[in-house]
């Protein structure tokens, strides 16, 4: 499996960065787009690295915000036979809140939905989308207190909750060596993620994991929302959970990586836009 970030928070070289997720997974001869950024930035970065994106065979959202939804609009001009897989629970309005107040409305762009009705593949749940490739949902009790932590909530006919994050969903692809599993920002926390693939897989073993660990502070990526001895008993759960190598960015934030890393060592890799992975 091949794996390129088409656009992350840092820029690399001719690469350009934004506040955003978008990778391109190239698995079994066929080959998938994960999210789409905050703007058509991700499609300007695949044509610098010679991915043609009306290739693409199938594409997912993770979850239902803006900085991994914005950039569809431009991937549809390039692409016109993808589906989007997503949550159908993605069709409510997300929020960020603080002190009890709504501020901000953090959701996929309002409007894009209904702009391209035959673009988007809805689901509800656990599913099996083709062979070898799963979404899998979450499943744990303690997510709603996570959720008050991120400052994050969503609007349901009418009424203002807490985000279970059930619009966010686990991209797992089944190799014949192990998982490799995709959840752009783990909301809901890395460690849980895991364990909701570990369950629902048994008896396969999961060799990498790509995503945000969504860690970093309301103020930007040179801060970081938890304290260093919670940042570093994620890392100890994670190390004794599993072997899988962890390639982590845009959610994470510096502060939170480098604490990880001490915690991790090799196992967890950095990426940013334009970056190749073979996994």
């Amino acid at each position: 499996m091949i794996v390129k970030v088409l656009v992350e928070n840092t820029e690399n070289g001719c690469f350009q960065g934004e506040h955003g997720l978008c990778l391109y997974v190239e698995y079994k001869g066929k080959k998938y787009l994960i999210d789409s950024g905050s703007s058509p930035m991700f499609a300007q970065n695949a044509e610098l690295m010679g991915v043609d994106l009306s290739t693409v065979d199938a594409a997912f959202l993770s979850h239902a915000h803006y900085d991994h939804s914005s950039g569809y609009p431009a991937f549809f001009e390039k692409n016109n036979h993808a589906k989007v897989y997503l949550q159908s629970t993605s069709k409510n309005r997300h929020y960020f809140k603080i002190a009890g107040a709504i501020k901000k409305y953090i959701g996929i762009p309002k409007g894009l939905l209904d702009q391209f009705p035959d673009r988007f593949t809805y689901i509800d749940g656990a599913a099996k989308i083709e062979e070898g490739i799963y979404i899998v949902l979450h499943s744990s009790e303690g997510i709603l207190e996570r959720a008050k932590h991120t400052h994050m909530c969503v609007v349901v006919d009418g009424k203002t909750k807490y985000d279970d994050f059930s619009h966010e969903q686990t991209i797992v692809f089944e190799e014949e060596d192990g998982l490799v599993c995709f959840n752009s920002c783990s909301h809901s926390g890395v460690d849980i993620a895991i364990a909701e693939v570990k369950r629902a897989f048994p008896d396969k073993k999961i060799k990498a994991y790509f995503g945000g660990f969504h860690m970093m502070g309301i103020t930007g990526v040179q801060s970081c929302s938890y304290k260093k001895n919670e940042v570093q008993a994620v890392a100890e759960t994670l190390s004794a959970a599993t072997d899988a190598r962890f390639f982590s960015g845009h959610c994470t934030g510096i502060i939170a990586y480098d604490w990880l890393k001490e915690v991790m060592g090799n196992r967890l890799e950095a990426f940013q836009s334009g970056k190749v992975i073979e996994v």
